[in-house]
């Protein structure tokens, strides 16, 4: 029978956090051209990629296999009206790959982008500028 346990061996494990996989992918997201935030469902609420408050793992869903050492990412976004979202879906799945895989041992098997709304970016700032408004009121 063979032997379990050799003297000079270290049985050694590396797992992962499915909040550490969302926080490499909105971190790497919030950098894309095109991408103005990405919108949590739970919450549902506005993550603005120019505060320094902000969760950047909100809004981005994690499908974790430490086992098979594969990782699946769920997200909904809002984009930059006039920006082609193919291209700017490209941009997201390329850069997060390639973050996934200069960061952990995992292979990312699948990226889905759900576009919840389109606004300029003006538009944009100006809603998030009044939801700030209102939080200073609230104070």
């Amino acid at each position: 029978m063979a032997e379990q346990h050799k003297e000079n061996s270290v049985a050694t494990v590396l797992t992962y956090e499915d909040d550490v996989l969302a926080k490499i992918a909105g971190n790497t997201v919030r950098d894309v051209d095109g991408v103005l935030s990405l919108e949590g469902n739970l919450i549902d609420s506005v993550t603005d990629r120019f505060s320094d408050e902000t969760d950047p793992a909100m809004g981005v869903k994690v499908d974790l296999d430490n086992d098979d050492k594969e990782v699946k990412l769920s997200m909904d976004a809002i984009l930059e009206y006039g920006k082609s979202i193919p291209s700017v879906f490209n941009k997201v799945t390329g850069k997060l790959s390639q973050a996934i895989n200069e960061m952990t041992d995992l292979k990312p098997t699948e990226i889905k982008i759900n576009v919840k709304d389109l606004q300029t970016r003006e538009e944009f700032m100006n809603k998030n500028r009044k939801g700030d408004k209102k939080k200073d009121k609230d104070k």
